[in-house]
Formats: structure tokens, sequence, C-alpha cells
């Protein structure tokens, strides 16, 4: 029986196949809905290849949205990086403007209260020597620029011009040892001396053990050295020492204008008076 199967297997196989094929039609021919096993194991075969390559493919989509996303948003923070500089650029350039016509307009407004020759001139050099207190500012001689003639700004003193080139002049500031401004104590109206100070500061020169000076008090210039006009805010003291045995007082002042902020300046030759007071 056996070796019957093993020698007819190829057509006992096709006549089962054939069979089976022509059961399958008359059945699916009768019944409502079609008899499909195979299609069926064949379906849930492929069923987990499906889901995976479903979920391989979805993937790949969102993670190629997410980089054309991505890509976008880096473009879009790039011009967005490049909108904010444009502005912070204007924004510092506008602040820069209005700071210097509100230094221009406070310096316009000083030439008109002191009266006589007056240029407006900037600073565009210092000194690197420390003990050198100096600038140089970009107007000179062709400007109306010359030797002795005062610097000012709106908040006090600045210096005095000692050389003038053609195009450019050199300030000697307060705070200079070799300074020297002439003084009055505005509460009392006493004469001094201000100099500059070895520490950087400056000293109230010249004042009697007698006279009334406190700390607080303010100096203005008196307008009799016929470099400063009457009446520019100096500075205010901020000490005074113990008068012991010596002739003078010792007085050290704060100066009203901060030199080493000074950026624009009014170089004057005041009108003098017959009045020094």
């Amino acid at each position: 029986m056996q070796r019957f199967f093993y020698q007819y297997r190829v057509t006992l196989s096709c006549i089962f196949f054939l069979a089976s094929s022509l059961f399958l039609a008359m059945v699916n021919i009768r019944a409502p809905y079609r008899i499909d096993p195979v299609g069926v194991l064949v379906l849930e075969v492929m069923y987990i290849p499906q889901l995976a390559v479903t979920w391989v493919g979805d993937y790949v989509g969102q993670a190629w949205n997410h980089y054309v996303a991505l890509w976008s948003l880096r473009e879009e923070n790039a011009e967005l990086r490049k909108k904010i500089e444009s502005l912070e650029k204007s924004a510092r350039h506008a602040t820069e403007v209005y700071s210097a016509n509100q230094r221009l307009s406070e310096l316009l407004t000083l030439r008109e209260d002191i009266g006589g020759t007056a240029v407006a001139a900037r600073i565009v050099g210092r000194s690197p020597l420390a003990w050198v207190k100096t600038a140089v500012l970009d107007r000179g001689t062709s400007h109306g620029v010359t030797k002795g003639m005062s610097v000012l700004v709106s908040s006090g003193v600045v210096g005095q011009v000692m050389s003038a080139s053609a195009h450019t002049s050199r300030v000697l500031l307060v705070s200079d040892l070799s300074s020297a401004v002439d003084i009055l104590v505005q509460r009392t109206r006493t004469r001094g001396i201000v100099s500059g100070a070895a520490d950087g500061g400056c000293t109230l020169k010249y004042l009697e053990r007698k006279e009334d000076v406190q700390i607080g008090d303010t100096l203005v210039t008196s307008g009799l050295d016929g470099i400063f006009p009457k009446g520019q805010l100096l500075g205010t003291v901020t000490r005074v020492g113990a008068q012991g045995g010596h002739l003078f007082q010792e007085v050290e002042v704060k100066l009203s204008a901060d030199l080493s902020k000074v950026e624009e300046v009014l170089v004057s030759r005041p009108l003098l008076t017959a009045d020094g007071r």
C-alpha cells in the first residue's frame, strides 16, 4: 500500500488538490459567503509583516515631517535672530544719538549762559600716563580755539587749553597736579585755589584757618583768573582737615564733572567784567 502511494504520489496529489478545488468551488457556489481557508491563513500570516511595515512607514513619515519642521524652524529662528540683532543695533544707535543730542543741547544752553566766544569740541584722546591728566580735542586754532581758553561741560569745569595746533588742542584737566582754578566757596564767598592731588582727586589750597568751610559746601569759579567764567560749578567739599599749627586748612574736593566720562565739551573765552564778585 505504501509502495502504491509512493509510486503514484504525483497523480494522487493532483487528484487530491483537484478534488479539493472542485469541493470548494461547489461549496462557494451554494454558500452565502466565500470560503477561502488558504486566503484566511495567508491573511493571518501576513498580518504581522503588514503591521510592521505600517509602523515603520508611520515612524519614517513622522520623522521626516519632524525633520522638515525642524529645518523650517531653524531657518525661521535664524531670520528672527537677524531681525533681533538689527533691532538691537538700531536701538543702540538711537540711544547713542539721543544721548549725544542731550549732551549737545546742554552745551548749547551753557553757551548761551556764559556768553563770549565758545566752540563745541569732542574729546578724541587722553594721556596714557596716570600722573598726567590731559585730554586731546578735535578742534584747534582754525576753529577759534587758542591757548588759555576754559573747557567746560554743563555739570562743571573740565580744564583749560594748554596748547593748540590748527586742527587739535590739548587740555590740562583740573585734576592734574599743575592745574589751578580760582574759586569761591558759594556759601561764604571765600576765595581759594583748587588744584589736582596726587591721589587723583582735588584739594582746596590757601584757605586760611579762620575761614569758614564745611563738608558739603559748593565751590564755583570766581572769574578772577581771566580763564573760567564766573559762577561755574567746580565741586563740593568732602573733607576738612584738622587745622593744627598750619597756616592753611586741608580741604578735599570732589569735582562735579566726572572727567573720565566726559565726551563733548565747550571751549570758551569768557567776557571779563570789572566786578570780581
